[in-house]
This record gives C-alpha cells, structure tokens and sequence, in this order.
C-alpha cells in the first residue's frame, strides 16, 4: 500500500516475483554506507558497485528520498527486465548479489518497484495513446442471482476494542501490538454458535501527524505527536454487514509488522501468521463469551495481509482449538509462491491494481492445481474490473479515514485506469464490491451456502449491490477434474490452427517460454517473469488466421462430463476479441460443437498497454445435450469463430453442480534452515543446508531447491523426491576455500518450491561462510592537524597488508566547533564537482558534501583531501571536522586552518 504521505517524485508500484533474502553483510573491514558510488544526478538516487571475487558482485542503490511504503517489495534488474539477483531492502538502500563476467554499471541496472523504474526520473517516455478510455467491459450471458450475500441480516450489531499484551515475534527486533476490532451480533441475538471471521491488513505507514499530511516517522512505537494509522478499521464495512448476518468478526491491526518487515527476508509473512494466529488464541479463550463456533474460521487479508492469513492457514494444524474452513486474499502478494491446500480460497484481483501490478496472488490458484490429487478444496481467482489496491480498505481512500491517503493507480486520470476514466470504480463502488464477495465466500465456507457459487466458479453471475463492476471469475478444485497440457496434448487438425507447448514464462530469448509476443507492458500473473527462478506451468499455444481453424488438447486420460459442464481457462491475447467455440470428441471417434455461455467472446482485459492483462477467462459449456459419450471424452478442441487470435490454454475441466467435501488433512510442512560456517583453507567444501518435515508424509513428494549467490554462472536447481516416512534432509552448498583474507562473510542464498504432496513454511534458507583469514589492520591518520589556508586538508587510509577485497570509504564534512570552515574557504573547482553553486558564506558542514573512494584490491593505501582557498582576509583559525566511514568503521578528525602569513 502506497504511503500518502510525502509521495516521491516517482510514481511507484509493481512485484517483487521472487525470493527476497538479506545480501550479506559488508566485507572486509566494514561494508560501506555509499562508497563508491555513481553521482546522484538529478535526484536518481546512488549506484554502489562492488566485487565480491569469483565473478560476483554486490550492487547497492540508495534513494534520495525515504522508499514509498508498498506492499509490493522492490527488485534490481538489467536489460529486458530481467531479475539480476536477490534483492534485499534497508531503509532508503536496495541491494543485491549480481553474477556477472564483468563488474556491472549502475547504468545498466535499474530498481523497479510497483512497476515503476525508482533510479529513472528521465525515462524515455512510453508510446503515447489516445486519452479516449475504453468502454467498462462488458459479459454477455451475465445472470443476476437473487439472494445477494451483501444485504444486510436481521441482527443488531454490537462493537467493541482489546488491547492484549504485546507480542514479541521471531525476526522482528520490537514487540508488534495485539489489537481487536470486533464487531459481532448483539449478544442477546439468537443466531446459534457463531462463525468467526478475522480480518489482517497490508503495509501501510504505521504513524501520521494529524493535520499535517506530509509529515511521516519510521519510528516504532509512534513517538508524538504522530498517532498509528488504524488500518485494521478500514474493513469495518464488510464486518457491519456480516456481523448482522449472524458472524462474530474481528479485525486485527499489524503496524508492528509494517514497521519492521525489511528485517525479514520472507516480506513478514511469518510474522503475519504468527500475528492472526496469536489473536486466534486469545479467541479460544472468549469463545464460549461470545458464542463462537471456533470450528468455523475464516481468514480475510488484504495485500501482505492476504500471504500472512494463507501462510497461517498452512500453519495451523488439525489438532488446533480452531478450523480454518476458508479464506480470502484480497490483492494478496504471494512472495513464496505458496498455497494453501485442502483451504477453500477466493483470492479477489484489481485489474488497476497500482501496488502489486503483477497480480501475483493468481498463484494461489495455479499453485493448487498440481500440487496434490485429493485436494477438493475450492481455488477461486476473481478478476475486479477498475478496482485499485487501496480502496479496498476505507483508511487507505481518500476521504473516507483520519489519515493521509491516496489512489495507487498512477498515471493520466483520463487514461485506462485512471480517475476519471469510465471503467474505474470510485471507493465506495469498489467497497461494495468487496462487500459482496467477501460477505459470499464467507457464507459458502462457513455456511456451506452454494446458492453464492456461480460469483466464485467461472460463472457469468453478479449481483444487485455491485452495481456497475464487472467482475470475471475462474476456479480449479472443488470437486473438478482437471487436465492440464502435456507433451502428449497438443494436437492440430488439418487446415487448423497453430499450437504448440509453452513454458509459463516471459522469456522471450527461451523458445520453449510462452513469452509475451508483442505485449511487453502487459501483466501475465500465470506465468513466472524474466529471470524469476520458480518452477513453471506448461500451456497450449493456438493462434489462428481464420474463422474455422481449430486446435487443442489430447486428453491424456478421458473426462466424464456426465452431470457436469466443461470448463476451459483460457488467457486471451488483450489486443482484441476473440470468439471461440468448444468442440468435443469421444473415444468412439464422435464429435459435437458447443457454444460457450456468452457466445464464446472473450473480451481484451485491458486495451492499453501498461493495463493489460493476459488472465485467464474461463470458457463454460453445458455439454448434456451433445450427442457423444460424456461418460469418455477424449479431445476438447477450440474452434475459431472470429477472423483471427492467439489464446493460451491453462487447463480444461469436468466441474460438478456442487462443491465436493474438503478432506480434513493437511500436508506435511518443510522448513528450511540456516547455517554458518568457517571458509576452510582450500578445496571446495561442501556444506550441508539441513532441512526438516513437520508431519507425517505418506505419500511420494517433490520439492525444488534453488541455490543463487555461489559464485559464477547460473543459479543451481536441484529437484529432490521425497519418500514416506521421510522426516527430513539437507541441501548441498559449495563454496570456495582459500588462505586470503577477503569477503568476511559470503551468503549463498537457498529457496524451496514444493511442487508435490507437501508445503513449505520457513521456504528461504541461507548459508553463511565466514572468512577465517586473518584480517589487515586498519589505520587512519590526518596528514596534518593544522594546515594554512591554500593547502589541503589530506587524509591516508592504509592497510597494513594488501586485502583481495574493496574496503569502500565514505568522506563527509561534518559539524564542527565554531567558526566552521565555510564554502568560499574551499577551491570553487572543487565546491562546483561537488556540490555545484553554494552560497559562499554557508558553513561546509551544513551543505551535507561528501566525497568517496576505495582501497581495491591488493592496494594498501588510499589518500582524500579537500583543498582550501588562500582568500587574502584576515581572519582567526577556523575548524573543518570530517567522518570516514571505512566500511563498517567511522573515524572522525578535526583539522584547523589558519590564516596565511
């Protein structure tokens, strides 16, 4: 969630897709703040670029202004958009350990964020567009339900607050606070045992100074006169209504975690989790007070609030005081890219989401198609035409809440997405919304109330209280049965259409990767981006240049559409509309054509380029009329019914009038660890990264290691089958050992992708390798204490032998005792490289100037100075103090300057 307060020059928002680790810490002798550095010009921030040795490189970009407080995490990377390396975020400075045969430019990288390059206040412009918007989306074949989950229940409604001690939460340096917003039916309210419905935020600034918009801390707790930003009050809307419903609800407040997630490397996740989960252990000892049936939990989370409920969801075991029986991820970022199985799940999705742009809670869905057979749990994806990221939570709207807010969607406000473009939803439009498909979902997984259903599962359905929205949907589990493109799928009739297989991935160097083709703004959430380095998904290809031509699938085992309908997700290219026909062919040879509900049109999600999406439509057939055996459906082709197109198939699948029963069972649990070991003398050791199983595993199980920042050369992959009973292993790291002293300590960073019968928890593992080499002495000596005015103030860093590692130093003049040097006592060659024009009367000290070097490698001897002017005034002595950042270490010295005689 974007910061309303004090919003950069930049516009930001977009993805971090990948895993996001801590870059190790400074070597040498120190690590630096800034040096060495490419100027910052124009306010584009500073670029630090840094050897590590065997073809490794840190690379550092700090922000002249404090980093937007987003949801989305920002990324480093090169040309083409590719992620470069693990990106890591402390304070205003992102980093990242880049692999490379030759020591990047700064120019070369880029930080994106929400979208948005953060380091380019000059980017080239993009292709302009005429500011005509295009007409809101419209369905044909849409239905109106009539009962509508959003109308409000016959119950008074009663509110109320706690506050509860606060929580001390692994990783995090402060306690995060544990605080309530219930609203639930008045007690005297016969509703029977009562579902309980608990609700987590996103990140947001934490603290904000009434009556001053611009105003803004980082510190935790909020020091006066700032006051906390009450973001869990901002679902207050959806809890009225479904309180009146007959559901206790609390809503729970995370500022704790928002203010302290940097130090992380999951995002805060864990820390989400293990907040929902503390409140859910305060509530098994109320329950019987309030009439809640613990059995019924749903989890509700919003943006990073949405991966904390899906991960506490995973976390918590059958054996637990209470059930998840559900939730909903409401424009969730999905870090880890995990899943929750056997939870019923409906992620909803802004299609202007101006924050996570990607749409990366799609995997939510995708991840649960494959990962177990006997998962029945509901997966539902909702697409939310003209919904945003932050109005989705009334604080977070401008004008509906006590703090500063703001429109995440940036950019012109008659263009596609904009304010005043005719397909954008206001706040309150988005609300009710959000209102009746949080309120539906609800009643379906705690109710088990199926009449909410075609809202969820690919249906053309709405309701009365959306007003104007468009929503799509789209679902895999449920009882469905599903095949999904294979090696042995892709089939073309003659004269048909072009097919062919495609990895999930925008890679367009990879013939094997789906790629975008001419839709590089675009955003495609089922597929993994440019460098990222999860497992893919394969998809079926078609594209065609006649009406007629045809393509499809070879089942790889029949499906029996008996009593059920077909579905097909399909992604659509958004560069125009595409109709389509569904023909299907049993094992006797037989064929029929079927129509789609809405005729098979499936309309471009976003027709400008940076709103596009490539999300998949589904496609919906009614086969019980065809004259083929459904009990054996072996082919399922698509058949053009427009002049020409490109779509991608997903899957396709036999969906049943009903929800099948969810197993009560979950997955075993790995967690992978972290270690720290001494480099060693030679060799290439191996170190063994352990990892361990919580749960039994009865079944055979697969997860993919990945291994990045061990040196040159591509990230390692290692795909690992797990058999029952196994509880545990380890993950083999090498690292080079040798007698010099260089990087003090060297992170190879580990990730785990579970792709088969078991989850991750703690998915981002490390191996830490310490230098055990002695170490060069450090020494810094101010060639004089005083110095006439004409000479130069000269500093030597030296070491007392050659290191094979940078030490970076940082110079910067600083307060000093009165009377400072002042700007017009210092060479104007030098004042003009530095700081350009300043006020010569101003004191050195508060003009910030700082200038930078390095000891590189094998140097043991680095000299700074700063020139002084002989002026010809008569003047007693004045005072120039500067701080040498060497690394780790700051040193400060004070030089006197005198006049002339």
């Amino acid at each position: 969630m974007t910061r309303p307060a004090r919003r950069t020059a930049v516009a930001v928002a977009l993805m971090l897709a990948a895993t996001v680790l801590a870059a190790g810490a400074a070597d040498g002798i120190a690590a630096p703040h800034r040096a060495p550095a490419r100027a910052d010009t124009e306010g584009r921030g500073t670029w630090q670029v840094q050897s590590l040795g065997s073809g490794r490189y840190a690379v550092a970009w700090t922000s002249p202004v404090p980093l937007p407080m987003t949801d989305d995490r920002p990324r480093v990377v090169g040309p083409g958009s590719v992620l470069v390396g693990v990106t890591a975020v402390a304070g205003p400075t992102v980093r990242a350990t880049v692999t490379a045969p030759v020591a990047p430019d700064g120019d070369d990288l880029d930080v994106v964020l929400s979208g948005h390059r953060l380091d380019e206040t000059d980017a080239a412009p993009t292709r302009r567009v005429a500011a005509v918007p295009a007409a809101p989306l419209e369905l044909a074949g849409t239905v109106t339900l009539d009962d509508d989950p959003a109308t409000p229940g016959p119950f008074a409604v009663v509110t109320s607050d706690y506050t509860l001690p606060s929580l001390v939460v692994p990783g995090l340096a402060r306690p995060v606070e544990m605080v309530g917003h219930v609203v639930e039916p008045a007690p005297e309210a016969a509703t029977g045992p009562r579902p309980l419905v608990l609700f987590e935020h996103g990140r947001h600034s934490a603290c904000y100074q009434p009556g001053d918009a611009d105003a803004w801390t980082a510190a935790w707790p909020c020091p006066a006169p700032f006051v906390e930003v009450p973001s869990h009050l901002g679902y207050d809307y959806v809890q009225q209504v479904l309180a009146s419903q007959g559901y206790a609800t609390v809503s729970v407040r995370a500022n704790g975690v928002n203010v302290q997630d940097e130090q992380v490397s999951d995002g805060g996740a864990s820390a989400r989790a293990t907040v929902a989960i503390a409140h859910l252990d305060h509530w098994a000892t109320i329950a019987a007070d309030h009439q809640v049936d613990l059995r019924r939990v749903v989890l509700v989370g919003h943006s990073r609030g949405g991966e904390g409920v899906a991960r506490a969801s995973i976390r918590i075991p059958l054996t637990a005081p209470y059930r998840v029986v559900g939730q909903v991820l409401v424009a969730p970022t999905d870090f880890g890219w995990q899943t929750s199985p056997y939870v019923p799940t409906v992620t909803l999705l802004p299609s202007c989401d101006g924050d996570i742009t990607d749409l990366q809670g799609q995997r939510f869905t995708d991840t649960a198609r494959d990962l177990t057979d006997d998962d029945t749990s509901l997966k539902s994806s909702v697409l939310v035409m003209g919904a945003n990221h932050n109005y989705f939570n009334a604080v977070w709207s401008p004008g509906s809440g006590p703090a500063p807010a703001a429109d995440d969607w940036t950019g012109p406000s008659r263009r596609e997405c904009g304010a005043r473009s005719p397909g954008r939803l206001s706040s309150s439009e988005q609300r009710a919304v959000a209102a009746a498909y949080v309120a539906g979902a609800v009643h379906l997984f705690a109710a088990g109330d199926q009449r909410v259903l075609p809202l969820l599962d690919g249906s053309r359905a709405r309701v009365a209280s959306q007003g104007r929205a468009q929503v799509l949907s789209h679902a895999i589990g449920g009882g469905r049965s599903v095949r999904a493109p294979s090696p042995a799928s892709p089939a073309t009739p003659p004269g048909g259409a072009a097919t062919r297989l495609c990895r999930g991935a925008d890679e367009p160097r990879q013939a094997s990767a789906c790629g975008y083709g001419g839709l590089r703004a675009a955003s495609a959430p089922h597929w993994s981006v440019a460098g990222d380095r999860a497992p893919t998904r394969q998809f079926l290809e078609m594209a065609w240049t006649a009406a007629g031509q045809a393509g499809g699938l070879q089942l790889t085992a029949p499906l029996d559409l008996t009593g059920r309908r077909l579905e097909v997700r399909t992604i659509a290219d958004p560069r125009r509309p595409v109709a389509l026909r569904v023909r299907v062919a049993d094992s006797g040879g037989r064929t029929a054509l079927l129509t789609p509900v809405g005729g098979g049109v499936l309309e471009p999600l976003g027709r400008e380029p940076d709103v596009r999406r490539l999300w998949a439509q589904a496609l919906v057939v009614d086969p019980s009329a065809a004259a083929v055996d459904l009990t054996r459906i072996t082919r399922v082709d698509l058949v053009a019914a427009s002049d020409r197109g490109r779509v991608w198939v997903a899957d396709v699948s036999a969906a049943p009038a009903s929800l099948a029963p969810v197993p009560e069972r979950r997955l075993p649990i790995l967690d992978l660890d972290r270690v720290t070991v001494a480099e060693g003398d030679r060799g290439v050791p191996v170190v063994h990264l352990p990892y361990r199983l919580a749960g039994a595993l009865t079944e055979p199980a697969q997860v993919v290691f990945v291994t990045s920042g061990r040196g040159p050369g591509p990230d390692e992959r290692l795909t690992v089958d797990l058999v029952p009973g196994e509880t545990g292993g380890s993950v083999p790291v090498s690292h080079e050992a040798d007698l010099r002293a260089d990087r003090r300590r060297t992170i190879t960073e580990v990730s785990a992708w579970a792709t088969r019968n078991l989850v991750t928890d703690s998915y981002l593992g490390q191996v830490t390798v310490v230098d055990d080499d002695p170490r060069p002495r450090l020494r810094v000596r101010t060639q004089r204490l005083q110095i006439v005015e004409g000479e130069a103030a000269r500093w030597t860093i030296a070491l007392d032998r050659p290191a094979d590692y940078d030490v970076p130093v940082a110079l910067s003049v600083v307060r000093s005792p009165r009377p400072a040097l002042r700007v017009g006592d210092v060479d104007p060659d030098w004042i003009a490289s530095h700081i350009g024009v300043v006020e010569a009367g101003r004191a050195l000290w508060r003009t910030g100037v700082a200038t930078f070097g390095s000891l590189r490698p094998r140097r043991t001897v680095l000299r700074m100075s700063i020139p002084t002017l002989r002026d010809g005034v008569t003047e007693g002595p004045e005072t120039l103090r500067v701080r040498l950042d060497v690394g780790r270490r700051t040193f400060v010295r004070t030089v006197t300057v005198v006049d002339a005689r």
